[in-house]
């Protein structure tokens, strides 16, 4: 039987949601929103459980509404009725910061309280909404909540630890997974960000305070800002120079959550795929300078899922010096924050290649109109695949070798 791996590439408005198989190994990259899950996730999952397969390992990359909220509504059903085996669950929530528990112990239960609602009420508002007012807060469940009462494997890889660069490589049926983010320093600051955040709240010792964590955490973590430093310029198709704009200064995201982004290289027997999450370029470098002699660089791949939905703020010539790809996927429909750049863009494809580089959207994005023209293609050598909100499927079998 020819051996071949998948990537199925969602729709999921300015979200991100990937599923990858090989030989029968399934594995979920973020959920996307709600109707993610609803129009075009739970028909796969249906799918691989009718295979009598499973999904092996669902991978949450960091906490953001964009990413985790079609999983929290997988989850939600499959505590209810068990429709899809789920091996594993990789997820850094509040219980993997190793927050002290004397820091944990000063919230006031009350406040937690409230925050866990608002969180609660926002997760039920995007799943109906026309959510009428008087409705209460038990009626929905957070997505630690909800993998904690499905009894999952959580992080079970590393001892219930966080997942990070300094975990070993993994296995997960068909395939290796090589961490590369986040690393110590980013939990750091995204447990600074969560403790300052709370310290607003006020704190006293109340032991009860340790049930509604999780849920503020998750709250206060998807509420954080994007950074805003870059002034959108009107660029009509005529008046693109790529190789200026693939120079132009770079400023890094400086948001936490998205520093904590799980970023990893998936490898099967016919396919290297980077995934970059929402993750910062400056993370992943270090991290694949510390793994990879220097004459190897730059690592060729399969595909490179591009970072933040292709935002100027995490994606930089220093990176792309060191990875490339044939394929390289965008997922958002452009609807926050104008994403991608067209400075990302051109950081991509400016770059000298002899082979084409093909990018792929999975919306038909503003920046469309200004790149997917022939007179760029032909001198960048590359090419635009542009899906109309409908799902993408990349094949790669033993000709891609």
């Amino acid at each position: 039987m020819k051996s071949e791996t998948v990537i199925n590439f969602f729709p999921a408005l300015n979200g991100d949601s990937f599923l990858v198989s090989s030989n029968a190994t399934n594995i979920l990259i973020d959920g996307g929103y709600v109707n993610t899950y609803r129009n075009f996730l739970k028909t796969e999952l249906q799918e691989i459980a009718r295979r009598k397969e499973k999904l092996d390992l669902v991978v949450i990359t960091h906490i953001d509404r964009d990413h985790i909220s079609g999983v929290n509504k997988l989850l939600e059903e499959n505590n209810d009725n068990r429709f899809i085996e789920i091996d594993n669950i990789w997820h850094n929530s509040y219980r993997h910061l190793q927050i002290k528990p004397e820091d944990s112990k000063k919230f006031e239960a009350p406040s937690l309280k409230k925050v866990s609602e608002l969180n609660i009420m926002a997760i039920i508002k995007e799943d109906i909404p026309d959510t009428p007012k008087n409705v209460s807060a038990k009626k929905g469940s957070t997505l630690a909540k909800l993998v904690h009462d499905g009894k999952y494997n959580w992080n079970k890889q590393f001892r219930n630890a966080a997942v990070s660069f300094q975990n070993e490589p993994v296995e997960i049926g068909s395939f290796k997974i090589q961490l590369l983010s986040p690393n110590q320093q980013k939990l750091e600051k995204l447990k600074g960000y969560w403790l300052k955040a709370l310290y607003k709240l006020g704190y006293v010792n109340d032991d009860s305070a340790a049930g509604f964590i999780d849920d503020a955490f998750e709250f206060v973590v998807s509420g954080e800002k994007e950074t805003k430093v870059l002034d959108k310029k009107n660029i009509s198709a005529g008046s693109v120079d790529l190789n200026a704009l693939s120079v132009t200064d770079f400023i890094e995201d400086n948001a936490a959550a998205n520093g904590s982004s799980i970023s990893f290289i998936l490898t099967s027997d016919n396919a290297r795929i980077l995934f970059l999450g929402d993750s910062h370029p400056s993370v992943i470098s270090e991290s694949l300078m510390l793994l990879y002699p220097i004459e190897e660089f730059p690592l060729f791949f399969d595909a490179i899922k591009i970072s933040h939905h292709g935002s100027a703020l995490n994606t930089n010539n220093e990176l792309l010096s060191l990875v490339d790809s044939q394929k390289y996927l965008i997922s958002t429909n452009g609807n926050s924050s104008d994403h991608p750049d067209i400075e990302t863009i051109a950081r991509v494809v400016a770059r000298k290649t002899d082979f084409k580089r093909t990018l792929y959207f999975n919306y038909p994005v503003q920046i469309i109109k200004n790149i997917n023209i022939d007179p760029l293609k032909e001198k960048y050598n590359y090419e635009c695949v542009v899906s109309h909100g409908t799902a993408i499927s990349i094949n790669f079998n033993e000709k891609n070798n």
